[in-house]
């Protein structure tokens, strides 16, 4: 359906299954969708939710950018709140040339995509499959024994993860077949433990750094891991992308980024390009730059959104969430760091409600990623002579209590 869509002039929006009629009456107009195809019904209808953009809405604003649209993605984005990224038939294209070429992917490859067609991670291997003319294994979920046998059964040369699915991979005693090149693994920072058990198990990790704004991945590693990075680097730039800072004196800086890749902007309800950038350059909340040898380097977040298990988790509003609980009278959220899924969340709290019934609140209360891995209840939270929370001691409670179920 994507690429039918694009090759009509149309562009696709997909989302979740399960989603309530006001989320999708918003997300429509927010979007300016026109049209939702509903699979159970298999039927095309002009309701106003959105899920597809019909062919006279498909195109952008008035603006320099002449491509016709091609692909509305939602993503967390780096402030928390939920976005859409408009992205062009030139966008995607241009991505998937390029990553075809920097992999060496081609038409007698094979492609396993378990990575969700919600979001660019999946949907951007349909484009460089298409591109290429290879052959694309597609599962429904990462289940990881059938990724594994699939991986054998099919000689697939590429795969793309995320640090989550790596490790699942490694816990079931999967071995990498001879045929497999490249295992991208990307969407939150690798862990050196996590990355050093898979490079002497023999997987060809390649590290790789992006976001929906750009189409998936920007820089990407020269080869296979043979050591795991200390500095946050990840690897030279695609061509074509620009970055417009270098660590200097002053430490790292915000990336922003340039280059053909680059969405045409934010969705709005007139599809208005140019929303989110800034002179066509995108201004991430990542901090990093390039080293001498021209490698990007990417070294934190400058803001409060963590990555966890691939979602961009907001701890401002995990924090307010979790303030609601009845019985609660003060907390703080510490996320600890986690080889498998990049951060765990504890919460250290005062008040009347135990540890387990906390627990189980969180349970209804939080999602998956959101939702607090463990709990400790204090006397009340440490404080400085200022006032202000006293962080260190406060993480120090939370370490007592971080393993976590």
């Amino acid at each position: 359906m994507s690429l039918a869509l694009m090759r009509v002039g149309a562009a696709l929006l997909p989302y979740r299954t399960g989603l309530d009629p006001s989320t999708l009456l918003k997300l429509a107009a927010a979007t300016g969708s026109e049209w939702r195809w509903s699979p159970e019904s298999a039927t095309l209808t002009p309701t106003g939710l959105a899920s597809a953009i019909a062919t006279g809405g498909a195109s952008l604003g008035s603006g320099p950018l002449g491509s016709a649209l091609a692909l509305l993605v939602k993503t967390s984005g780096s402030s928390g709140g939920p976005k859409v990224v408009m992205l062009t038939r030139d966008n995607l294209l241009a991505s998937a040339a390029a990553v075809n070429r920097r992999l060496g992917f081609g038409s007698d490859d094979v492609w396993l995509c378990s990575l969700r067609l919600s979001h660019i991670g999946g949907l951007a291997i349909i484009h460089r499959w298409t591109l290429a003319g290879a052959t694309l294994i597609l599962h429904e979920g990462f289940d990881a024994q059938a990724v594994a046998e699939d991986l054998q059964r099919f000689a697939v040369t590429h795969i793309s993860l995320v640090p989550p699915m790596l490790g699942r991979l490694l816990e079931s005693g999967a071995v990498p077949p001879p045929s497999l090149r490249v295992v991208l693994v990307g969407g939150q920072a690798l862990r050196p433990v996590l990355a050093e058990r898979a490079i002497v198990a023999g997987w060809p990790i390649f590290l790789t750094y992006g976001m929906t704004e750009t189409a998936s991945q920007i820089a990407t590693s020269r080869t296979a891991l043979e050591r795991v990075p200390a500095d946050g680097r990840v690897g030279p730039l695609l061509p074509g992308v620009e970055i417009d800072r270098h660590d200097g004196l002053d430490g790292p800086s915000r990336l922003r980024v340039r280059g053909p890749m680059l969405m045409a902007g934010y969705a709005n309800p007139e599809r208005r390009p140019g929303q989110g950038l800034d002179k066509g350059w995108f201004v991430t909340s990542d901090l990093g730059g390039l080293d001498e040898e021209g490698d990007l380097r990417v070294v934190g977040r400058a803001d409060d959104v963590l990555v966890i298990g691939g979602n961009n988790i907001s701890l401002t509003r995990v924090d307010g969430l979790l303030r609601v609980a009845p019985g609660v009278s003060d907390l703080a959220v510490v996320a600890l760091d986690d080889a498998i899924w990049g951060h765990r969340l504890v919460v250290v709290y005062s008040g009347d409600l135990d540890e387990r019934a906390f627990e189980r609140w969180c349970d209804g209360a939080l999602s998956g990623a959101e939702r607090p891995r463990a709990f400790k209840r204090v006397a009340g939270l440490p404080l400085l002579d200022s006032g202000k929370y006293d962080r260190i001691a406060i993480r120090a409670f939370a370490l007592e209590s971080g393993s976590g179920p």
